[in-house]
Order: C-alpha cells, then sequence, then structure tokens
C-alpha cells in the first residue's frame, strides 16, 4: 500500500497501523476480492481517517469499519461476479454458450415438457404463443374460431402452465387434469 496523504505526506502511524491491520484483516476475510482493489480501499479509509484525525476517536476502528462497509457496498453493487475458470468454461466460451443461451435451453425444454402435458388445440395455441403470437385476433385467425373462443383457449392454456408449474413445485403431477372432456 501506498500510505501517503493527497499532498504526498507520510501518513501518521496510528494512521498507518489502523490502515494496515484493517487490510490484513479484509484479506484473511475476503479472500476471494483481489488484493489490490482491498488496498486501494485502505488506502482511501487511510486518507480520510487522516483528514479527520481531530474528529476520529478510534482509528483503528474506523478503519476496520469504514473497509468492511465499502466491501459490502462492492458485494452489493454487483460489481463482483462470478467468473468461471476451468475447461468447461472454456468449453462454453469456445461454444459461445452463456447464460442467455442456457435460459433459451431452459425455456425449450420447458415448452417441449408442456407440449406432451397439452391436447393438440392447446398444443397448437402453445406453439402460436411462443411465435409471439399472442391477440387473440390472431390465435382466432390461424384456429378459424371466433374471437371470443380463442381468448378463452389462450387463457385456459395459460392457467395449464400455472398448474402444471404448481404442480411440479409439490412434485405431484396431475396430468388428467389437462384432458378436455369431450361434449
Amino acid at each position: 500500500m501506498h500510505l501517503v496523504d493527497g499532498q504526498g505526506r507520510t501518513l501518521s502511524g496510528t494512521t498507518r497501523a489502523a490502515a494496515e491491520a484493517a487490510f490484513t484483516w479484509a484479506l484473511r476475510e475476503f479472500p476471494r476480492i483481489d488484493p489490490v482493489l482491498l488496498a486501494e480501499w485502505s488506502e482511501e479509509v487511510a486518507k480520510a481517517i487522516e483528514a479527520r484525525t481531530e474528529v476520529v476517536e478510534f482509528p483503528k476502528r474506523y478503519a476496520f469499519a469504514a473497509l468492511h462497509g465499502k466491501v459490502r457496498q462492492w458485494l452489493r453493487s454487483k460489481a463482483s461476479q462470478e467468473i468461471p475458470v476451468g475447461i468447461g468454461a472454456e468449453l462454453e466460451e469456445w461454444a459461445e454458450v452463456d447464460r442467455d443461451t442456457q435460459r433459451m435451453m431452459d425455456r425449450a425444454i420447458f415448452f417441449d415438457q408442456m407440449k406432451t402435458k397439452l391436447n393438440d388445440r392447446d398444443q397448437h395455441i402453445l406453439v402460436l404463443l411462443l411465435q409471439d403470437i399472442t391477440s387473440p385476433a390472431s390465435v382466432a385467425e390461424a384456429l378459424g374460431v371466433s374471437y371470443t373462443a380463442a381468448a378463452q383457449a389462450i387463457h385456459r392454456v395459460k392457467e395449464r402452465i400455472a398448474a402444471a408449474l404448481s404442480d411440479s413445485r409439490n412434485h405431484s403431477p396431475n396430468s388428467s387434469r389437462f384432458c378436455e372432456a369431450e361434449s
């Protein structure tokens, strides 16, 4: 660490000791945070202590609290991000797979599973919804039914998807409720 004030003067011994103790503590408590960041924050804390020497009664306590606050703020700001390493991460990078790709794959798998739980008409509506054909008028035209019937069918498909999700969360699948009664 480079512990000098804004004019380039060396900081007092108590300020220096407080900043170094807080820095050592932070290194031990937060081993996954870049030591350069911790050193930079410790320098900022030391400069703040030196600028407020008449107000800060306990420099060591102030240094620990201020540095801990800076770390927590950094963690909360989501500036920290998990960086995958190893062969799996290299393969994902090579294949251009990221979180969006994973989300799209999960969505495709989910809707493929949903298609097995719906009757033919509801499957057709689901396919239309996945193609962003969501208005009852468009669905009515595609199915050859009235606007009202299409709106009810869209609502029914959405309810069945919601029911499937709640059933999967409760681990009690009930696929019989997705069959329509013939009249």
